[in-house]
């Protein structure tokens, strides 16, 4: 087996740790896949978002809780 050691990969983030890293009020613009997911990761983490709709049919997602 011939692995090669890696160093200062960083790790991705994942839905769970942007939604904490975010304050009540903060908000970001997603497409729905992403902002299902979001919504989601949210529930599982007793995080409380609410999301709407844009004219240009992507999606603002924010942090109320």
């Amino acid at each position: 087996m011939d692995l090669k050691i890696e160093k200062d990969v960083p790790i991705p983030h994942t839905a769970t740790s942007l939604l904490e890293s975010m304050k009540v009020g903060d908000s970001v613009v997603c497409n729905l896949n992403e902002c299902n997911r979001l919504r989601a990761s949210a529930q599982n983490s007793d995080i409380k978002v609410m999301s709407r709709k844009l004219e240009d049919n992507s999606y603002r997602l924010w942090r109320v809780k």
